[in-house]
């Protein structure tokens, strides 16, 4: 039997074994098969099902074009919460903004868009104004989504795209950012900012040919704890419940045993000091902290598994975002004294099932 002669059930059961570059090349074989893969919702509603269970299905194919969206008042985005927001920026602007790593992650230098984000955020964990918080999206928004990424399309063209098709390509396309792209955060600063640090010095890149792109960046903080850490931010992410992953690997850095064990003679109380932390928040959605999980004893534990060859995936935490998002997050390590030290490859955030 001709594979132009299959009856669709079992075209659709072919196709749920393949990967999504062997379906477009599948497309291409026949005018069947094209008008199947490239125009039929329906094919696409199947595939979203197969590989991702009934419950992302319900979710991404009809709820989230279903529901309403939330209100300013239930999100804390109404006029007269961002003017007291704006106002307790203001206040905090000078001092701070530098010198604060919760500001560094939010680029509050730059404009307070960050801070009222968190703001927000922190309101609606602490004083819910309601508790139906729906995940919602306009198909406008969804497409827009798209054509901000590709701008090979245009705005006509991207509407002859089946919507299926493109929210599968949104669930299976990777969502990460690579450590070497992401932004330094040094708590150093200068009257009037002169001395500002913001990106990592391109030493504490290093080459691991293991690494997803063959580059790494080192994470440690100097004797004066200038440095500490990265930030990045992912843009416009879709409603969903996302885990939160790191690829790192660990290392000590016997160059600097000595000092360690200086420091340690000065005050024993700091030999198990080192801690780790992150953080992350979405615009329209909650944060997640893990905070007290990665200290020494995480360390010593994950270094005797992994050494300081393999690289291992960490699961930070967990966020829910609601509406079309940008997600903030920072990640440091301190007070290991350059001895202990974070490798970071990349960040990735993993739909929940």
């Amino acid at each position: 039997m001709f594979l132009d002669n299959l009856p669709h059930h079992a075209l659709y059961n072919l196709c749920k074994y393949l990967c999504l570059i062997d379906i477009i090349n599948l497309s291409r074989t026949c005018k069947r098969l094209y008008i199947l893969i490239e125009k039929d919702n329906y094919f696409w509603m199947i595939l979203i099902k197969n590989h991702f269970g009934s419950k992302l299905y319900q979710l991404y194919v009809n709820e989230i074009f279903q529901n309403k969206k939330n209100s300013d008042y239930v999100l804390y985005r109404t006029d007269k919460d961002r003017e007291k927001f704006e106002k307790s920026f203001r206040n905090n602007l000078p001092r701070y903004v530098c010198n604060i790593w919760l500001f560094n992650v939010l680029n509050c230098k730059d404009n307070s868009d960050g801070y009222l984000t968190y703001k927000s955020v922190l309101k609606r964990k602490f004083y819910p104004r309601t508790n139906e918080l729906k995940m919602s999206l306009t198909i406008e928004e969804f497409f827009e989504h798209y054509f901000n990424k590709n701008k090979k399309l245009t705005k006509e063209n991207i509407f002859q795209i089946s919507l299926c098709k493109l929210i599968y390509f949104y669930l299976i396309e990777p969502k990460r950012l690579l450590g070497v792209d992401m932004c330094g955060i040094y708590l150093r600063c200068s009257k009037y900012h002169l001395h500002c640090f913001n990106s990592i010095c391109s030493k504490n890149h290093e080459y691991d040919l293991n690494s997803l792109t063959g580059q790494c960046v080192r994470l440690y903080s100097d004797e004066l704890l200038y440095q500490s850490g990265i930030k990045g931010k992912f843009k416009s992410i879709l409603p969903g419940i996302y885990d939160i992953i790191c690829r790192i690997k660990l290392d000590k850095n016997d160059k600097y045993l000595p000092y360690y064990n200086e420091c340690c003679s000065q005050d024993p109380s700091v030999e198990k000091c080192v801690e780790c932390y992150f953080y992350a928040l979405a615009d329209y959605g909650l944060d997640c902290e893990c905070d007290g999980k990665m200290d020494f004893d995480w360390f010593e534990s994950k270094y005797l598994l992994h050494s300081n060859v393999d690289w291992f995936n960490e699961t930070m935490g967990r966020i829910k975002v609601f509406e079309l998002s940008d997600i903030y997050f920072g990640f440091h390590i301190r007070y290991e004294f350059r001895y202990r030290n974070i490798l970071f490859d990349y960040i990735q955030l993993n739909i929940v099932k």
